[in-house]
């Protein structure tokens, strides 16, 4: 690969935030590589990686030297009824690298149109954003040694001894390396591809297999810790049902039953099946008085276009929220000629509920936060506000739990369960117990405990992940002992 001559530079100096800073830069006309023409395969960063990469001695051949890239796997003799293993891209998790899950199909179900790998063998996504959020994985316990997936992947296969697939995968995993490939992207925009030329030229760090191996070693520590503290974390937002139907004393009625009867009075013009689960789950909760007790709904709606074009508004979006959010973390700033549609004007401490029957089943609720300027939110929410005897954060945690959402969900109505709505009245309708204000202050103050705990565990584990990453890739092109 071409680059610049920088002998001893600053790299390790620079932060990538740093580096990104750099947004006006000169190339010398023999340093085009005719790979391509867009400016961000110029950028000193992506120079400075690829140049340090290449310069390493020990990375004097390309990967292809020691791996195939999307090689054939041989199913001859297997029978078209044999299971193999099932990953397509959904199943590669983007959140933490190298996870996945494998489901069992039969031979014959999967193998046209899917791309063959065996047990060991390395899955790069290959499409963006897939590629740029890190979905790649190491394959394993493949039922009969086979396996078939998205065609969207790269499959990579190790040939050479001495070179550890799992240090060829850290390799094609860092994050430099993500943003380099970027570079090489083919293909019209929403269908961009990273093509096997890529991986195949890279220059590749052939350390000595003990040297992969105490690398790997760090990556793989490195990666548990972060995932237990993210688990923790994750536990902490989960632990909150029992706590608040612990502190309320409410006993969780059993599962509905598939198979039931109702009576006449109970049917309304909905035959939904569904919708007549939610009443055996409403019935056993012991209360006289509904969710209409804390508050009432927001019913009037704001067109930002056509009543403010020229206000700023902060808006809050259904599809910005994360599954299981603890907060609202983003908020978009825009004048109100910009934003299409009608939208709720809400105010600090509203308690916005999904009603999209997938958004209540991930628990897309959240408290409207402290107000810049006027704010809006999407119509995909029911608004709830509380009067002066409840807590908007108390009665959110309640209505969160997985007994709520799933009565609310059973309640929704629509042509196909991805487009179920609940509506606001029927919200409004399910039964609610009577909360005092000391039992309110417990829950709100106990959920705060939680938020910034979990808030902490998931700050050291992003940081531990980073350094890590860093040194790893530090470890590549620098000149460490081997």
């Amino acid at each position: 690969m071409a680059g610049i001559s920088t002998g001893s530079h600053p790299f390790f100096r620079l932060s990538p935030a740093q580096l990104g800073k750099a947004q006006c830069f000169a190339v010398k006309r023999g340093e085009v590589d005719g790979l391509s023409f867009s400016p961000s395969r110029y950028a000193p960063e992506i120079r400075l990686f690829l140049n340090s990469l290449g310069s390493n001695p020990e990375a004097i051949n390309p990967l292809s030297t020691y791996v195939d890239v999307n090689p054939s796997a041989d199913v001859s003799e297997l029978d078209a009824d044999a299971l193999v293993g099932f990953i397509p891209m959904q199943a590669v998790s983007d959140s933490i690298v190298g996870e996945y899950t494998i489901t069992n199909r039969p031979l014959k179900e999967v193998r046209k149109g899917y791309s063959p790998f065996i047990n060991g063998d390395i899955l790069w996504a290959k499409i963006t954003p897939c590629m740029q959020n890190g979905k790649s994985c190491i394959v394993d316990g493949l039922p009969n040694g086979v396996g078939f997936g998205s065609t969207e992947f790269h499959v990579i296969r190790v040939r050479v001894p001495g070179i550890l697939p799992k240090f060829v995968f850290e390799f094609i995993s860092q994050d430099t390396l993500r943003r380099v490939a970027t570079y090489a992207f083919t293909g019209s925009a929403g269908q961009q591809r990273v093509p096997a030329n890529f991986l195949e030229n890279l220059p590749f760090p052939k350390f000595s297999e003990t040297r992969q191996k105490e690398l790997v070693a760090v990556m793989d520590e490195a990666r548990v810790e972060r995932k237990a503290k993210l688990k923790k974390a994750n536990s902490l937002q989960a632990g909150l049902d029992d706590f608040v139907m612990e502190t309320l004393g409410i006993r969780p009625p059993s599962q509905p039953k598939n198979t039931f009867a109702i009576q006449a009075k109970d049917l309304t013009n909905v035959m939904n099946a569904e919708r007549y689960r939610g009443l055996q789950l409403e019935k056993n909760l012991p209360f006289e008085d509904t969710v209409g007790i804390v508050g009432s709904l927001l019913k009037k709606k704001y067109s930002p276009a056509k009543d403010a074009p020229e206000e700023q508004f902060d808006l809050i979006r259904i599809d910005d929220l994360p599954n299981q959010p603890w907060q609202v973390e983003t908020v978009r700033t825009e004048k109100g000629k910009n934003i299409t549609g009608t939208f709720f004007e809400v105010q600090e401490n509203d308690i916005l509920i999904a009603r999209l029957g997938p958004t209540i089943l991930n628990a897309k609720f959240v408290l409207c936060p402290k107000q810049e300027r006027r704010t809006i939110a999407s119509a995909e929410f029911l608004v709830l506000r509380c009067n002066q005897r409840h807590r908007s954060e108390a009665i959110l945690w309640l209505l969160r739990t997985d007994l709520y959402r799933k009565i609310m969900y059973q309640l929704s109505r629509g042509a196909t369960p991805s487009r179920f709505r609940l509506d606001g009245d029927d919200l409004l309708q399910i039964p609610f117990p009577q909360i005092d204000t000391s039992t309110q202050s417990i829950i709100a103050t106990e959920v705060r405990r939680r938020r910034e705990e979990s808030r902490r565990l998931r700050s050291e584990a992003e940081s531990g992940w980073q350094d890590a990453k860093r040194w790893f890739e530090e470890q590549l092109l620098g000149s460490p002992s081997r």
